[in-house]
């Protein structure tokens, strides 16, 4: 099965090249600040985050084009280090750059319309009893929620047809489109056990976070921490999420190489 040979492929891959584990680590380590920050300084964390994110948008792309493109080269059977990493980044990183925005401004006018027609139903639901006509809001919103979906399962791959294929932002849009429209079953079995193994580290991360915050660990009785504890934690939170988000980046690369390479 392609989902099961890309999961076998992956841990060799990264022992291959263990330095695929330090850009998504660096990353995440940024955010550390922030996780510490929170509970002590809510305003500055705040502010950190908001900074954070814009400097996010701009070297995400970067960061995928390094990433991916050592993870190609690792699955192919040859170790990759950062300068392939910074090599990569910025071969692709113009091509990257302009796919994000584009999808940007899609999730932005599918999101708008989602809230608008959301809020139109709120108020309706307010000011009329009209159960068809609410009825009929909620459907409409629905169809976009839908339509977001939709776009985004069938782009998914399109940072990898840029990197691994070498195709443009909007050909790699496309190319992706193609490539999960020939395999949809079996992208879908490949997104359930994403989904999964996202849940699970998800919970992991939202149960190990609550030490960060004294209100909610005083909820369930755990201890406060000092200041050097709230760093501790929130540096193998962040470490853990950054080899975590390697792994499923590493097994995605190798999901779409098992899909282009066998039906192609």
């Amino acid at each position: 099965m392609t989902v099961l040979q890309a999961i076998r492929r992956s841990p060799s891959a990264l022992a291959r090249s263990p330095a695929l584990f330090i850009p998504m680590s660096l990353l995440f380590l940024l955010q550390a600040p922030q996780l510490a920050l929170q509970s002590t300084n809510p305003l500055v964390s705040s502010v950190y985050s908001l900074v954070l994110s814009l400097a996010f948008l701009v070297v995400i792309p970067f960061v995928q084009g390094g990433m991916i493109g050592m993870a190609h080269d690792s699955l192919s059977g040859y170790p990759s280090n950062l300068s392939h990493f910074v090599e990569y980044g910025r071969d692709n990183y113009v091509s990257l750059l302009v796919a994000y925005l584009i999808i940007l401004a899609v999730n932005f006018v599918l999101g708008f319309a989602f809230v608008i027609i959301g809020g139109v139903g709120f108020v309706l639901g307010f000011a009329s009893t009209n159960t068809i006509v609410i009825a009929i809001v909620a459907v409409v919103a629905l169809l976009f929620l839908l339509i977001y979906l939709v776009f985004a399962f069938f782009i998914q791959f399109y940072a990898q047809a840029i990197v691994v294929d070498g195709h443009g932002s909007v050909d790699g849009l496309k190319h992706s489109y193609r490539v999960v429209r020939a395999n949809v079953l079996t992208t879908i079995g490949y997104m359930v056990l994403v989904l999964v193994f996202g849940l699970l580290v998800g919970a992991i991360y939202g149960a190990a976070s609550l030490l960060l915050s004294p209100q909610a660990a005083a909820g369930i009785g755990l201890p406060t921490l000092s200041l050097p504890a709230l760093v501790a934690v929130a540096l193998v939170l962040t470490l853990f999420m950054g080899v975590a988000s390697t792994f499923f980046l590493v097994f995605s690369v190798a999901f779409y190489d098992e899909l282009t390479s066998t039906h192609a």
